[in-house]
């Protein structure tokens, strides 16, 4: 079990003599994380490996505190006019980037412009946006037609698409062409990098930290190790293995049930991945029958119990999971219970009467059913079961979960090729934010795919958008909720967590919804 994970290490170490970067007096920190990395423009996916080494090198005016609330990053102070459209920022002093040039207010605006072409709430700021300029070398202003009170949120967005800082020159790289370098102004510096091998970068040693404490991605950004190796390994079993070996240092997602053989390794630690975990959500087609009927989708919710699908997930590891009620994610910012009774206390019964009143008359539910990986194979059994038990006809479309993915993109019929139903899961740090979140915007052909469309969501959702304070933003959310469990735009199944493991000579890492990497101590 120990070749894969050996003859990847071998290529790994063979392409860093390649590279001529000299480790024998160096800190390394030798990391395994899921997935692989393709391409480096943070602008052109959302992919998570992707994103969490961007952080290392590039960095963001404002970031997201423990409380995710936006706090100053690189900008060291900033005023808001009183009319709230007029938004002065003066940039930290000594900040450069990797090629020893200072940050300026250029390189400040050429990223903004780039960032709202991409970027969601980018583009709601660029819509509302009157002018952007320098003010000096390194200030800058902002002026808007309208108070945005999601501005410094935007600026410190944590995921999808953060607004990562690059000098003017890469900034002006059209979305879609490949960057020209990688360099930013980040605690760490793109040292090396060879897909399925392993990605490089070395601590930079013209960072600034802040003086305050780490606080998820706020605070200091203190580069604890010389060198970072993302190192990859497909193979899972391999991965665990050669972390017991001392080959890595830490494994970012072990599977379940490599948990005992981690737990029993005395020179290992193991703890609850990031912050807020990930949520099963099952996803319904509004647009084709039966589900375009409101009270057929709340059946659907009353069939469904959390813990079924929890149990089948983690057994007895009730540490790992959570019934969550909060579309939003418990444990974060906009937390509620409101409308959720139906999914929280499932009642096949009720189920059956209110099909039986929506006059169900047997139309088969195609639900797209990957076997290939074993979290959609056996949700997609309980799944099944659960409709079954109450009434409904279920075409179980079992495939591969590439074809899922294609597939649930089809708008037809299922007769056509469509679907009525498939079951996913986000992570937290998408899933705990309206404006992050698939599936509340209402928005009809704009919407994720299941297309819900309804103008009373799409209100409430922009209430959301429009709102000054995070008291309104909360309430706001709280209606949001309310309306998207009436309606069905998807149906939460369950908050479960992962669990990294690392070498116990490793201490400091930090809470954070996301793979976090500085501040991590590597004791010799």
């Amino acid at each position: 079990m120990f070749s894969k994970a050996f003859k990847t290490l071998a290529a790994a170490t063979a392409l860093s003599a390649a590279m001529t970067l000299a480790a024998h007096a160096e800190s390394v920190l030798r990391i395994r994380d899921v997935g692989d990395i393709q391409q480096m423009d943070p602008l052109l996916s959302t992919n998570y490996p992707m994103r969490d080494m961007s952080y290392l090198i590039w960095d963001t005016l404002f970031a997201m505190d423990d409380n995710f609330q936006a706090q100053p990053q690189m900008v060291d102070t900033y005023t808001i006019s009183p009319d709230k459209k007029t938004y002065d920022f003066t940039l930290r002093e000594g900040l450069t980037f990797h090629d020893g040039a200072p940050v300026t207010s250029a390189d400040v605006i050429a990223s903004i412009n780039r960032w709202m072409g991409k970027d969601s709430l980018g583009q709601e700021i660029a819509q509302r946006l009157d002018t952007i300029e320098p003010t000096g070398d390194t200030s800058f202003r902002i002026v808007l037609t309208e108070p945005f009170g999601q501005l410094l949120n935007g600026l410190g967005r944590m995921t999808a698409y953060p607004l990562f800082i690059m000098p003017e020159r890469i900034a002006n790289t059209p979305i879609g062409e490949k960057l020209p370098e990688l360099i930013g102004s980040g605690p760490f510096k793109f040292a090396g990098w060879q897909p399925g091998v392993k990605f490089v970068v070395e601590k930079y040693d013209g960072y600034i930290p802040r003086s305050e404490p780490p606080s998820n991605l706020a605070g200091g950004k203190i580069a604890k190790v010389d060198r970072i190796e993302r190192i990859t390994i497909p193979d899972d079993t391999s991965a665990v293995n050669a972390l017991m070996a001392g080959e890595i240092d830490y494994v970012t997602e072990v599977p379940y049930d490599q948990l005992p053989l981690v737990e029993s390794e005395p020179e290992l630690t193991d703890a609850t991945k990031p912050q807020l975990g990930k949520s099963l959500q099952i996803v319904l087609n509004h647009t084709q029958p039966p589900f375009e009927n409101i009270k057929i989708r709340q059946a659907v919710q009353l069939a469904l119990n959390q813990q079924d699908f929890m149990t089948t997930l983690l057994g007895d590891k009730t540490d790992l999971y959570q019934l969550c009620p909060a579309i939003f994610m418990c444990g974060g910012p906009y937390e509620t219970d409101v409308n959720s009774d139906r999914y929280m206390h499932p009642d096949p019964e009720k189920a059956k009467a209110l099909l039986e009143e929506a006059g169900y008359d047997g139309t088969p539910i195609t639900f797209l059913h990957p076997t290939d990986q074993q979290f959609q194979r056996d949700m997609g059994i309980v799944l099944v079961q659960a409709l079954r038990n109450v009434g409904f006809t279920v075409n179980d479309q079992q495939m591969d979960l590439a074809s899922m993915f294609s597939r649930r993109n089809n708008t037809g019929a299922p007769s056509e090729g469509g679907w009525n139903m498939f079951l996913t899961a986000f992570g937290g740090d998408a899933m705990m934010d309206p404006l992050t979140n698939p599936y509340v915007t209402g928005a009809c052909d704009k919407a994720f795919v299941g297309w819900p469309c309804d103008d009373e969501l799409q209100a409430r959702w922009k209430a959301f958008l429009l709102a000054d304070s995070q008291e309104e933003r909360k309430a706001a959310a709280v209606a949001i909720q309310d309306r998207s469990n009436e309606i069905v735009t998807f149906i939460p199944m369950g908050q479960y967590y992962g669990k990294s493991a690392w070498n116990t000579s490793l201490d400091g890492m930090i809470q954070s919804p996301l793979q976090v990497y500085w501040n991590i101590e590597k004791k010799q």
